[in-house]
């Protein structure tokens, strides 16, 4: 495969260190690969590279063939003392909804989780949330410029999730500070040292998982863990608590983390793209059908994982049975065999709900209404109070340091 490095394009084999790259560079590299490469081997972390929409999208629905097992293994292989570690410590984490591959078991759990997602939950939820947003963008400070993302974003979404989950918002902090480490333990390029650093903030995660699923059933409330507990009602067959305490370890991650870096990188695209934050200043009827394509254009979750039950062909190339998969959903978002003009941000786009960004087929993100709402929410309030909103510097912003999530670690903004 030939890439024009003059352009700042990356060979291929760039996408498992695709942290250090812009999103420019990110995107030259995507949209090379769709061309000229469309499946490629990433030999420094034994992955295949998956990078257009109907490959992806098809590959996700193909429980038969490809496997979710291996969707929230580390990436780099946990190093023996960090793994003795985890096992003294009692470490039992065992997700659930995402790498489940006991299709009734998924479905069972998933049945009792997204109770919590439905539209008569949402519409009690939005009021607390538009309230939490006027609060946070009140409470900016006068002294500009202000990290957006320090500022706003980082724990927004986290309180919102404290209210699904019944968690009081000290723990905030806490819980920003397990997850983050959890991320880069799983999908980060950590050494051994910082494997055992990131391990011991996953067992404190883990225990506060098992202690709050202790706490709602001696005290429940109106909120994710309590309705468990009352659909479980003492049968194991229909839910453990140990399952419960697993849902909740795994949402208190992929129900904030996610929605930080969607939301940051949205305000982001728009800014960089002004008269597209000047058309929902105008108009903010606009705002509700630009979500989506703000989520297409820069997804959280850049790419997702699976594993081959059995030898395949993808794209011409031929795959073994158990190989690795790295399905690049941003990517997919990017081709131009699906959207007119995928470079572009059109917030009039017709066809952006065709993204890949919340994954499709069974384990489509069970959080995604609530991920829409939030950033809905986040930008109306944004655009209303703060129509001068501007980047303070055009020069990229550092992103978090993993494979598979993308999203500013800072977003200096001024107005």
């Amino acid at each position: 495969m030939s890439l024009d490095m003059q352009h700042g394009v990356c060979p291929v084999t760039s996408l498992s260190r695709s942290y250090r790259l812009t999103n420019a560079q990110l995107d030259g590299l995507l949209a090379a690969a769709r061309s000229d490469t469309p499946v490629a081997y990433l030999a420094d972390i034994d992955f295949w590279a998956v990078t257009r929409h109907a490959d992806v999208k098809s590959i996700l629905a193909d429980r038969e063939r490809f496997s979710a097992s291996i969707a929230l293994d580390p990436v780099d292989e946990i190093a023996p003392e960090v793994s003795a570690y985890l096992a003294e410590n009692d470490f039992a984490s065992d997700p659930l909804l995402v790498p489940n591959d006991d299709v009734e078991n998924h479905a069972r759990v998933r049945r009792h989780t997204q109770i919590a997602f439905g539209p008569k939950r949402l519409k009690v939820l939005e009021p607390v949330i538009r309230e939490l947003a006027v609060r946070a963008i009140n409470g900016l400070t006068d002294a500009r410029p202000v990290d957006l993302v320090a500022a706003m974003l980082y724990e927004f979404p986290a309180v919102v999730l404290f209210k699904v989950m019944g968690i009081d918002d000290s723990a905030v902090e806490n819980v920003k500070r397990w997850a983050d480490n959890r991320l880069l333990l799983t999908f980060g390029r950590l050494s051994p040292k910082q494997q055992l650093a990131a391990a011991r903030e996953l067992v404190d995660y883990w225990k506060f998982s098992v202690e709050l699923v202790k706490q709602k059933a001696r005290n429940p409330g109106d909120d994710l863990p309590s309705m468990m507990l009352r659909a479980r009602s003492g049968a194991d067959r229909v839910l453990s608590e140990e399952e419960i305490a697993n849902v909740v370890f795994g949402l208190l991650l992929a129900g904030h983390e996610t929605t930080t870096n969607m939301a940051a990188n949205a305000v982001q695209g728009l800014l960089e793209n002004h008269d597209s934050w000047a058309a929902l200043v105008a108009d903010p009827l606009r705002v509700r059908p630009a979500v989506e394509e703000l989520i297409r254009y820069r997804p959280s979750v850049i790419a997702w994982r699976r594993k081959t039950r059995v030898a395949v062909e993808i794209a011409g190339t031929r795959i073994p049975a158990g190989a690795n998969l790295l399905l690049y959903l941003a990517s997919g978002n990017r081709d131009e065999a699906v959207f007119d003009r995928p470079e572009a941000l059109d917030i009039g786009r017709g066809n952006a709900r065709a993204h890949l960004s919340f994954g499709f087929g069974a384990h489509f993100c069970l959080g995604a209404p609530l991920a829409r709402l939030e950033l809905t929410i986040i930008l109306e309030e944004l655009t209303r109070r703060l129509p001068n909103l501007r980047l303070h510097d055009p020069s990229p912003p550092p992103v978090i340091e993993t494979i598979q999530f993308r999203g500013p670690k800072e977003l200096w903004v001024t107005w």
